[in-house]
């Protein structure tokens, strides 16, 4: 997926909007700029892999000639008037998805009145716009390339272009910048990640540690453990290793229901999802720990004296719920409803952003749902099969004593 779309007009603007494209690669990449018959693998579905490239994207740049607004068909209509013409899907898709659109004015065309446009496409009018001259072409695409790094954090390899350091985008702010839209559209985000080069990895593995990391930070110090770093040693080892057995099936999964994936790939995005869905739930847990502790500060060390008993353990944890429910009152209460809001959004942030898989492997809705399902079947499964094992493991002293005394 790309960061940047062209959307253009190939009668009107193709020579310009080509020259613009070959510009921005040779700063972005070529993996961060869309051009549909550049970037749509043979045999794709037209207009869907359009619609899911504008949806992925971070800005769409609309190149806007002298005959964008008056082309038309062999049969003399104007193409904008058609429901289905490329350019006005491709501008209705990006402002039903909220994506910033940018006019980029080139050959000297000047910008469309609402009145000029279908319904649909009066938004578009009141978008900022930008001129590419003739005369001060170079001059005029550097100040684009530096407003996309500057107001919208899009990666590059060569140096920010304007001067004073305006272009520029540190990592603090392009990691906030990710993490405001990781939580508000997750699946763009993590569909930007898929380069196919090993940063991408990289990244992922830097961004579940530090989830990791800071919601183990909050419920070990929150609940007061002692020796709070081997908590978070081990909560760190465990969450790992806990995504890569998870992927595993999941992976299996999604091949069986036909998607052509591999085991990184669907690491990289379950781990992006896995992050996002334990800060939630430690954030949860961490306002219930607060509300408890202002009923009762000592209330952890006490529930944690519970499990040192030498009693069997349906016992110890009979008792530990009983001392929660015993403190929850006034603040505890208000707390965990406020936990309880915060869980509730990260669970329909974990439906979100779950689509992630389906729009990276490129697959139906139903092949979807079958394959989750299978997954979790899977993970069924396994916590039965456990659960049996332990059973049959824990009966098979009681059954000594018996032996030996019916000898």
């Amino acid at each position: 997926m790309s960061d940047i779309f062209l959307s253009y007009r190939r009668q009107d603007t193709l020579s310009a909007t080509g020259r613009l494209a070959d510009r921005l690669e040779q700063h972005f990449g070529r993996q961060r700029v869309f051009r549909d018959y550049d970037s749509i693998v043979a045999g794709s579905d037209f207009v869907k892999a359009i619609d899911g490239a504008i949806r992925m994207s971070t800005v769409v740049l609309a190149i806007v000639g002298p005959d964008w607004l008056e082309a038309r068909d062999a049969q003399g209509r104007r193409r904008l008037d058609e429901a289905g013409d490329f350019v006005r899907l491709e501008i209705e898709s990006a402002l039903r998805a909220e994506l910033p659109v940018i006019p980029v004015l080139v050959e000297g065309a000047k910008m469309p009145a609402a009145a000029a446009l279908p319904p649909s496409l009066e938004p578009f009018t009141r978008c900022q716009a930008v001129e590419l001259s003739e005369s001060r072409w170079r001059d005029d695409a550097d100040r684009l390339i530096a407003s996309l790094q500057s107001q919208f954090a899009i990666e590059s390899e060569a140096p920010p272009l304007a001067e004073g350091g305006e272009g520029r985008v540190d990592v603090f702010s392009r990691f906030a910048l990710d993490m405001l839209e990781l939580g508000v559209h997750p699946c763009r985000l993590i569909a930007r990640r898929q380069t196919g080069h090993a940063l991408d990895h990289i990244r992922a593995f830097l961004f579940v540690v530090a989830c990791l990391l800071l919601g183990n930070m909050g419920l070990v110090f929150g609940l007061g453990l002692p020796g709070p770093v081997s908590w978070l040693v081990v909560g760190e080892l465990f969450g790992l290793i806990l995504i890569a057995l998870l992927s595993v099936p999941l992976t299996l999964a999604w091949r069986v229901c036909g998607a052509r994936t591999d085991f990184r790939q669907v690491t990289l995005i379950y781990s992006y999802l896995y992050g996002g869905g334990w800060l939630g739930f430690c954030s949860g847990a961490l306002m219930i720990a607060m509300g408890l502790q202002i009923v009762d500060p000592e209330i952890f060390e006490r529930y944690l004296a519970i499990f040192r008993m030498p009693l069997p353990l349906p016992d110890r944890m009979q008792y530990a719920q009983a001392l929660l429910q015993g403190e929850m009152i006034g603040p505890a209460v208000g707390m965990t409803v406020i936990a309880s809001l915060l869980w509730l959004i990260t669970a329909s942030w974990t439906v979100v952003a779950w689509g992630a898989f389906r729009q990276s492997f490129g697959v139906g809705h139903w092949r979807a749902a079958a394959a989750t399902l299978l997954w979790l079947a899977s993970l069924a499964g396994v916590v039965g099969f456990a659960a049996w094992a332990g059973e049959v493991a824990g009966g098979a002293p009681q059954l000594a004593p018996m032996v030996r005394s019916g000898g």
